[in-house]
């Protein structure tokens, strides 16, 4: 007999006698039962979310609550029944907070969405009984373009140049470097009655990438927006700025005129004095100068009256002088400031909006 065949047989016999021991003991007794391992204690809140979106545009955001081996705690919803966790979307500009109830989570996870308007980098973050988690940055995208925005200065003064930026943005004012190609000039111009800007055309191609800056002048004084007028897809839009108040130049003269053109002798009669600068502005903060003004009545016999008034009689610029003249004849009246170091009142407000600008004060 082969000495494999032997082994073989003694083998088979030994398990046959195990087998049999085994049913002996399970005859007597033997019993087995089974456990379950349930989840440990929550570790952290995983985080997922796209990496890029648009602006304003809905995004979905998973929140798996795990333990501390990775298992999912399906009965999160019920271990934590009644509390909330609390999301911060954003970045360390801004952030908004919202509140999740434990109760909304599903066999240990939850599904919501989210939009931000605001382009750039942000990040899901999430806060739940000391544990806090974030998602990886998540890179919100500008739209695509929807308006130009105007940024000017809130102040400038009449004939002095005042830097303007525009650029492109989506509808949520996130800028874009992409807007619709113009059709021919900029047209630029002033809100307001006989507000004048100069340049008022200027070429398209100063804004690139979508940005253009810009350097203007305005001689008239007063609030006014600054508007820029362009033509694409067909049609003409207007894209405004905020107001802008354009302050007058330096004192530089007065403007006198009364209220009637022929009085008679020893009637009382009012004589209108303005101060304006170079540009017939009119100076309204006159009042604030220390000094006098000289009011002269002159015929063609010379000098027939000289009197002196403050300043401060001017209310807004404006003075208004009642006088009476008995003698018959032709009068012209003047008036000129009188004791003033006139340099400090040509010297204006210093008012600084200047930004790097192309000049573009050649066109006219």
């Amino acid at each position: 007999m082969n000495v494999n065949f032997k082994k073989v047989i003694t083998y088979g016999a030994v398990l046959f006698l195990f087998f049999l021991l085994i049913q002996a003991g399970v005859k007597s007794g033997y019993a087995f039962t089974t456990i379950t391992i349930m989840p440990g204690k929550l570790n952290n809140l995983r985080i997922s979310a796209p990496q890029r979106v648009a602006a304003g545009n809905k995004f979905k955001v998973k929140i798996v609550a795990l333990d501390d081996y990775g298992n999912i705690i399906a009965n999160f919803s019920k271990k934590y029944e009644g509390l909330n966790i609390g999301i911060s979307v954003g970045n360390s500009h801004n952030t908004e907070r919202l509140n999740i109830p434990a109760s909304e989570f599903k066999n240990g996870i939850i599904n919501f969405n989210l939009s931000y308007k605001k382009a750039g980098k942000i990040t899901v973050s999430s806060s739940f009984e000391g544990i806090q988690d974030s998602s990886l940055p998540i890179h919100i995208m500008p739209g695509a373009f929807h308006n130009l925005k105007v940024v000017s200065p809130e102040k400038a003064i009449a004939g002095e140049p005042f830097g303007v930026k525009v650029y492109a943005v989506d509808q949520y004012g996130n800028p874009v470097d992409f807007m619709p190609k113009p059709k021919g000039s900029i047209k630029i111009y002033l809100t307001g009655d006989n507000f004048k800007i100069r340049p008022r055309v200027v070429p398209t191609g100063y804004i690139k990438n979508g940005i253009g800056k810009f350097s203007f002048i305005s001689d008239r004084s007063g609030l006014s927006q600054l508007n820029f007028e362009i033509n694409y897809d067909g049609a003409n839009h207007v894209f405004i700025g905020k107001d802008i108040d354009i302050m007058p130049s330096s004192f530089d003269n007065f403007l006198i005129s009364t209220n009637i053109s022929e009085v008679p002798a020893g009637k009382p009669f009012i004589i209108k004095i303005i101060a304006v600068d170079k540009y017939s502005n009119v100076v309204s903060g006159i009042s604030g100068v220390k000094g006098k003004v000289r009011l002269v009545l002159v015929s063609s016999r010379g000098i027939e009256r000289s009197s002196l008034f403050s300043f401060k009689s001017f209310n807004k610029g404006i003075a208004l002088v009642k006088t009476v003249f008995n003698k018959v004849g032709t009068f012209s009246i003047y008036a000129k400031p009188a004791g003033v170091n006139l340099m400090k009142l040509k010297k204006p407000k210093s008012v600084n909006n200047k930004i790097p600008a192309k000049s573009l004060l050649l066109y006219k």
